[in-house]
């Protein structure tokens, strides 16, 4: 199960070894399955010979009758990219069990003669493989042997954002936010996959049908860090992502820039440009650089449109700083934000746990380094510029909601915390180097507990990316949190709802 590409296709242009999504034995959208499960099954006995095809090189014509384990007859050209094209197709085999439904758009490589081709097409439907979520089209079928290796995918008639970019209503809120909050959810998926998609723009946004947005075009997409840890810092070929759309530090060509708050600039351009009706491929003048004194990478959107409201504004501008380190750390977490926006609880430029970091007192942060037994930590934490992740809590104050939607893990380096349940506590840590709320971190899960001071306590604080960069650059401490997992699991039933959860 995966993605779909029906709109225009933009150009992949990264090139990287690659590998084949793997086994044959696959799962497949089931027309006798509801739309959010899966059905399994082995790899199909071909019921008919493929036929034997000319190398001749030559694109897809309508009427041609492409062969994987289903039939798909061309119907017509949807979109062109630097390679390869996509088609909508009809499945001659629509109604028997396990095949796709009667209309598929298809991914069909240009010339399989081309290693980076072949490479774009490899990328993107092992990435989609490795993600589910309706937000993101599903894969139905394939071939990557012969002249015109291809994919079969999920069709949307609507096509993509970009060509009904003429027609559409640019000072909609509501469809600035629909827009935001599903890419959002498409992200958190692939995030959580360890993918990042790095080419988000309007025409890789297909339209639902029913108001919706999904995303799609996964050709030029990455590992992200948590997968590639240290081992492949090299630069890229060229440049990712599409000009206009993509992130400053896209520019850098250094994968080792890239982490899950690249991604975020893209949902923040392509909501600043749905919502001014400006295309930023086309209109690049708007751009700002940090190097002309700018914070924000576009203009605020009060500037452009001065009927924008103030919540929006706030969070289409939050992914837009042209420093990652000043985005959101994550797509869970603006998800969150939006999703409080939306029952009525605002939003505050900083959550609470963040804006604790910038008011500690230098003085008391290195008593506190000096303090620290643990070996590991105790090194971790003398790294320049470590000290930004400091955070100190009084007795009784909150660390951490399970209504403040927040996504923040904390390293607790002295004092005691409180894990709290409907006003009961359920549990205390004091361990130095304890690592509180990592799971809803990296996963995104609803946080159940709150946290709370027992005396003075003192913490690092780290959002999705930062926390996602610390165990990349310190394989030592990925190593520490899956040993603590593993002893959870192993001393009994797991403790749900516990610190570290």
């Amino acid at each position: 199960r995966a993605s779909a590409d029906t709109g225009r296709v933009s150009d992949p242009a990264a090139e990287q070894d690659e590998t084949g999504p793997g086994s044959r034995t696959r799962t497949v959208a089931s027309p006798h399955v509801d739309s959010g499960a899966r059905a399994v099954r082995p790899e199909p006995r071909r019921r008919r010979p493929r036929p034997a095809r000319e190398e001749t090189g030559a694109r897809p014509q309508p009427g041609d009758v492409l062969h994987a384990d289903f039939r798909y007859q061309i119907v017509r050209r949807l979109g062109r990219g630097g390679f390869g094209s996509v088609y909508m197709a009809r499945c001659l085999d629509a109604g028997e069990p396990g095949a796709p439904p009667a209309h598929v758009a298809i991914k069909v490589l240009g010339s399989s003669r081309d290693p980076r081709a072949a490479s774009a097409l490899k990328r993107e439907l092992a990435a989609l493989l490795a993600i589910e979520d309706d937000r993101i089209p599903k894969v139905y079928d394939w071939s990557l042997d012969g002249e015109n290796a291809f994919v079969a995918m999920q069709y949307f008639a609507a096509g993509s954002l970009a060509d009904a970019w003429p027609f559409l209503d640019h000072r909609d809120e509501q469809q600035v936010w629909r827009l935001i909050t599903d890419l959002l959810q498409a992200l958190s998926a692939a995030h959580r996959a360890g993918i990042l998609h790095l080419d988000l723009k309007p025409s890789n946004v297909l339209l639902d049908g029913d108001g919706g947005f999904v995303l799609t075009d996964f050709g030029v997409s990455q590992a992200a860090r948590m997968s590639k840890g240290l081992l492949h810092q090299g630069k890229v070929a060229v440049g990712l992502g599409t000009h206009g759309y993509r992130a400053p530090e896209q520019d850098k060509l250094s994968l080792k820039d890239f982490d899950l708050r690249t991604d975020l600039w893209g949902v923040g351009a392509t909501a600043w440009a749905l919502y001014t009706g400006i295309d930023l491929n086309k209109r690049q003048e708007v751009l700002r650089r940090a190097e002309d004194g700018y914070v924000y990478g576009l203009p605020l959107l009060s500037d452009v449109a001065i009927s924008c409201p103030p919540p929006l504004e706030e969070v289409v501008m939050s992914l837009l700083f042209i420093d990652p380190d000043r985005r959101p750390g994550g797509a869970s977490q603006v998800l969150a934000q939006v999703r409080a926006i939306a029952s009525g609880f605002g939003l505050d430029s900083q959550t609470v746990a963040s804006a604790r970091r910038s008011a500690t007192d230098p003085t008391q942060v290195q008593a506190v380094i000096d303090a620290i037994v643990d070996p590991l930590w105790s090194s971790i934490s003398k790294a320049p510029g470590f000290d930004r992740y400091f955070a100190k809590y009084e007795d009784g104050e909150v660390l951490a909601s399970h209504v403040d939607g927040g996504f923040h893990t904390f390293l607790l380096l002295s004092g005691t915390v409180e894990v709290v349940r409907n006003d009961a506590v359920v549990d205390v840590e004091d361990r130095e180097g304890a690592m509180l709320c990592a799971i809803s971190t990296l996963t995104g899960a609803p946080r159940e507990l709150t946290l709370r001071a027992r005396g003075t306590v003192w913490t690092c604080v780290f959002n999705e990316a930062e926390l996602e960069q610390l165990i990349t650059c310190n394989s030592s401490v990925a190593v520490r949190m899956l040993r603590q997992l593993a002893k959870r699991v192993a001393s009994g039933p797991p403790r749900h709802g516990s610190a570290a959860d």
